[in-house]
């Protein structure tokens, strides 16, 4: 029995643990189900809510706390330990974040209790730490690395951050981010000679949306681009009145502002559109990509997006730009705008390639991960 530990229901997990409870013996274990109602998000500053499907076809459980059912560092508080985590016919704890308290508890007490760990984590090193923070993190996974038994790695800029921090490659095993491709797989090719090109995210400084509007207005100096490329910003977030007024004094007349979206209703965008732009400063991992190549989406993304290292490849399904650089965020816009007849080249290429990473590599993995801590018992 595997007991997976999370903070709440995810709508890009529990496809996921669907798929590998039919494989496996998984019990998932919830902390608080704050994202199955309307809740109040405060990157959106506004009541949401993801999805209304996230605990379909697998075993779950939500687990006894003390204090306010809310998602934060600290919150939630979880107690009963013993009687619902470490039970006799629990043989792996896994847990999703090494650097959470309650993580670490767990994962202390998982060797107390003689069970074996699993660690699944968004690190990486792809923005710039300073000394003392390598130094920290290397003493930090010294320790915490004699509990954990087999980590799972999300890609490969999380695989060399735990190497650099001296992790023995034989404990990595590759579970991908993955989501539901044939969710979001496009059912028609868009065959119109306009370009629609999406960004999908928190409209917060985080996800780089005002650089995105910057490398706009660059772009639409040139002939015709205005007319040729249509921009459609899909989230919500506190910066959403600065972003629409940038848009109003710019003129930027190509771009339409839809609002928070669902995953229900996210995909209808994703198959109008043949362009994908990441701009982020900083993203582990960047799942809209993953979304939207399943959707036959070129993409262009922030060289610090942690999917770009894997899904990302420039000149043949997309490019990636320096982080932070509008200017150069518009040169790989305008270089795709002057060769179009290669859009759907790229926009089939990445179809090809977001095709084998996928539910199946995660089972793969993990079953992998599985056979080690089996040898390495015997």
């Amino acid at each position: 029995m595997i007991k997976y530990i999370l903070t709440h229901p995810i709508q890009y997990q529990s496809p996921l643990i669907a798929y590998l409870s039919k494989k496996l013996k998984i019990h998932v274990l919830y902390r608080s189900n704050i994202s199955t109602k309307k809740h109040f998000e405060s990157t959106f500053n506004k009541k949401i809510i993801i999805s209304s499907n996230l605990l379909k076809d697998y075993k779950y459980s939500y687990l006894n706390k003390i204090g306010p059912n809310k998602v934060s560092l600290f919150y939630p508080i979880t107690t009963d330990f013993i009687k619902n985590i470490f039970t006799n016919d629990t043989k792996i704890i896994w847990v999703h974040g090494i650097k959470y308290w309650y993580n670490i508890i767990l994962i202390i007490l998982s060797k107390l209790f003689r069970k074996k760990v699993f660690v699944r984590d968004e690190y990486n090193n792809l923005k710039k730490r300073s000394p003392l923070n390598l130094f920290l993190n290397r003493i930090f996974f010294f320790i915490i690395d004699k509990f954990v038994d087999v980590y799972l790695s999300i890609g490969s800029a999380n695989t060399s951050a735990y190497l650099s921090n001296g992790v023995s490659k034989k404990k990595i095993f590759l579970v991908p981010y993955v989501v539901d491709n044939t969710y979001f797989k496009k059912k028609k090719i868009n065959r119109s000679k306009k370009i629609n090109v999406i960004f999908s995210g928190k409209l917060i400084s985080r996800k780089g949306c005002d650089l995105l509007l910057k490398s706009i207005a660059i772009c639409n100096n040139y002939k015709n681009f205005k007319k040729d490329f249509k921009f459609t910003i899909v989230g919500d977030g506190v910066n959403i009145k600065k972003y629409i007024e940038y848009k109003k004094i710019n003129e930027l007349t190509n771009v339409k502002f839809v609002g928070f979206k669902n995953q229900n209703s996210i995909k209808k965008y994703y198959c109008k559109s043949k362009i994908l732009i990441l701009p982020s400063r900083e993203e582990n991992w960047g799942l809209v990509i993953n979304e939207a190549m399943s959707a036959r989406n070129m993409i262009i993304s922030s060289d610090i997006v942690g999917a770009s290292k894997d899904l990302v490849r420039n000149n043949y399904n997309g490019y990636t730009f320096i982080n932070g650089d509008y200017r150069d965020l518009a040169k790989k816009i305008l270089k795709v705008y002057k060769k179009k007849n290669n859009i759907d080249r790229f926009c089939n290429n990445s179809f090809k390639l977001i095709s084998s990473w996928t539910f199946k590599e995660c089972l793969i993995g993990l079953n992998k991960a599985i056979n080690y801590i089996h040898k390495k018992k015997i």
